[in-house]
């Protein structure tokens, strides 16, 4: 379901999977900037702050996971 922690995990690790096979590669940051305007779009004002966290709550596991860094 969009806007949930999982749905913005899930979309973050298939885009560096997605770069394992690509000739142009997205960064990370890329990806979560362009998550950011789709929540802009799409999201009713009163869930957008809740979408946004849960972007950076995905976003800061994701990086941990794969890279070891937190942000």
């Amino acid at each position: 379901m969009f806007g949930t922690v999982e749905h913005f995990t899930d979309y973050l690790k298939a885009q560096i999977m997605r770069n394992l096979s690509a000739e142009k590669t997205v960064s990370l940051y890329d990806c979560r900037a362009k998550l950011i305007e789709e929540i802009k779009v799409q999201a009713e004002s009163i869930n957008k702050k809740e979408y946004e966290e849960n972007l950076e709550k995905a976003y800061n596991q994701v990086n941990l996971e794969m890279f070891g860094l937190q942000e």
